[in-house]
């Protein structure tokens, strides 16, 4: 029998989460009748038919639900996500350079209009003041219940009193960005044009944000969730598809150039290796890159700024971001220096001692527990 819960993930809402949650999923599910999302093949969403009018009748029966996000933090994130897949990037003509010109591009804004009434994505055919009224219309005649990304866990309990939806206890958060600026970090430029540009997103996102507020009044806002997983969760998904430096490398032709070295230098870790956290993957990843680096240009400034970053397994993707800062400030591609770096990279699986990387990770980590326990031995 056809369940009677529909749900609609607007992209960057935080709806992967709530898909695998509702289907014990792995990974989020094929659109259907019951979740309504982006179909790859024609980058539409299939939600169009639930906001016209003639259809509403059809729908009276659902319990139909849904997240937004304010629309600052969804563009950007959207952005950071998306700027490396050029079957996305390629729909936006001129293709976006920077963030600002995907801000400016009157295709990519008021987006979550015009994901609910089913224009494609970075459609031509912008979202008006119409399309508006259709989404608002719906949500009134069909009694949308409208969460909210910033109150996740409150959305979630929100959702279950009304859709009678048992959430798990443990929740695993699903597909982060792995490299973007924190919102405080955003330029108030930045904030002020997405807000210029994204004016019916924000009309939207704040009448719901109202009607959230005063249908969440009596909501219990306790509850025994507990959201499981980090960035290093998704690192394991991202490499299936693209290598580490693109989260933060500016100019893609060193990893072009060296496509056979990180494909192998992948291959090995995901098929031979066989990582299952994150963290390790990164680790290693960092390690081998560096060492193999430091083999083909031996004593040039990009093997010598690289040496000087102390590689851990804390969090070892800040140390991705700063190996991208150093090939970002050399940009070893310009015509004056980029002889020096013409060999080719081979991958050699035995270049790094993977034991003795991690003992001698545990061994800093006792010491410094150590350090740690003659200082209060001190006081």
């Amino acid at each position: 029998m056809k369940s009677k819960n529909i749900f609609i993930h607007i992209p960057k809402t935080g709806g992967t989460t709530i898909n695998c949650a509702m289907n014990n999923s792995q990974w989020q599910t094929k659109p259907d009748f019951n979740y309504r999302h982006i179909i790859y093949e024609t980058k539409k969403s299939n939600s169009k038919d639930i906001f016209l009018p003639e259809n509403h009748s059809k729908y009276l029966e659902f319990k139909i639900f849904m997240l937004l996000r304010n629309p600052i933090d969804r563009l950007i994130s959207e952005y950071y996500f998306i700027k490396d897949r050029p079957e996305f990037m390629s729909l936006i003509r001129p293709v976006p350079r920077s963030l600002k010109e995907y801000i400016k591009n009157k295709q990519t804004n008021n987006y979550m209009i015009g994901f609910l009434v089913g224009k494609r994505m970075y459609d031509k055919s912008y979202v008006n003041n119409d399309d508006y009224e259709l989404v608002i219309n719906a949500i009134e005649k069909l009694n949308i219940h409208v969460g909210l990304f910033e109150e996740f866990e409150k959305s979630l309990l929100y959702f279950g009193t009304q859709t009678k939806i048992k959430w798990p206890k443990n929740i695993p958060i699903k597909r982060i960005t792995l490299s973007r600026p924190r919102f405080d970090d955003v330029s108030d430029e930045i904030k002020e044009l997405i807000i210029k540009h994204n004016s019916l997103d924000f009309k939207l996102y704040n009448y719901c944000k109202t009607r959230f507020d005063n249908q969440t009044l009596a909501l219990n806002k306790t509850s025994n969730f507990n959201f499981v997983g980090n960035k290093y969760d998704y690192v394991l998904k991202y490499t299936e598809r693209f290598v580490l430096l693109e989260i933060a490398l500016k100019n893609k032709l060193f990893i072009q150039k060296h496509h056979a070295f990180f494909n192998s230098l992948n291959l090995h870790l995901h098929n031979e290796l066989r990582f299952r956290k994150g963290e390790d993957y990164v680790f290693i990843w960092n390690k081998y890159l560096v060492a193999s680096i430091d083999n083909a240009f031996n004593d040039t400034p990009l093997s010598n700024l690289l040496n000087q970053i102390e590689l851990t397994n804390t969090d070892p993707l800040k140390d991705t971001e700063e190996i991208c800062k150093v090939f970002n400030e050399i940009n070893i591609n310009t015509n004056a220096i980029k002889y020096t770096y013409n060999s080719k990279l081979i991958f050699d699986p035995n270049i790094i001692d993977i034991k003795s990387e991690f003992k001698k990770q545990k061994t800093k980590k006792s010491d410094n527990s150590f350090s740690i326990f003659k200082l209060f031995q001190k006081k």
